[in-house]
């Protein structure tokens, strides 16, 4: 709720988005269909505002230590087909079924499901689907974005998050309130009013 928490977070969040990304094809293309595959997805890029949602993932990120970018097939209100993997498929994602693409904050989130016996495996330390407001969500549903790991030791403490930049600053910014205080206090024991009669 500081600023001087909010600038940091909004700083970085913000700079991290603003070149953005330019989709480039590789090969020939004499008959022009990359290129208007390309304006395709650039026009496609640009309705969901993917930019911005990015922008505010790095955000939450940089306030919770975690964020999700949840992908909106139309099964929201269908808790069945959010358990279910979301593979990239003609079949499972058709043209138009894309509906949106969403930010949730990490306090809506929990880790469901993961591994934790075996750390030879790829899934070790990897929730494996998350609890949405108690509606379960498969993981490739719910992309988790996390900057600042922690070690598999601390991931259930963190919920599976990392160390938040507010978590990191607290040190630096306490001693700034401290010394901006300080000095306020300062100047305000040399200020009296005189009356001279």
């Amino acid at each position: 709720q500081r600023s001087e928490y909010r600038v940091i977070t909004e700083t970085i969040a913000r700079d991290l988005t603003r070149k953005w990304a330019k989709l480039v094809a590789k090969g020939d293309d004499p008959d022009g269909a990359k290129a208007a595959r390309l304006l395709e997805l650039q026009a496609s890029v640009d309705a969901f505002g993917i930019q911005d949602l990015f922008r505010k993932v790095a955000e939450l990120d940089g306030f919770f230590g975690r964020g999700h970018l949840y992908i909106d097939t139309g099964a929201t209100d269908n808790p069945e087909e959010l358990q279910k993997p979301l593979p990239v498929d003609s079949r499972k994602i058709g043209k138009g079924k894309l509906v949106r693409f969403a930010t949730v904050e990490p306090v809506w989130t929990y880790p469901n499901a993961y591994n934790s016996a075996n750390p030879l495996r790829q899934d070790y330390y990897k929730p494996q689907s998350w609890f949405v407001m108690g509606d379960l969500v498969h993981r490739d549903r719910l992309i988790t974005f996390v900057s600042r790991e922690v070690p598999d030791l601390l991931k259930p403490s963190y919920s599976f998050g990392g160390i938040s930049m507010t978590q990191l600053a607290k040190p630096y910014v306490d001693n700034w309130i401290r010394t901006r205080q300080s000095v306020s206090d300062l100047l305000h024991s040399f200020s009296k009013t005189i009356l001279k009669t």
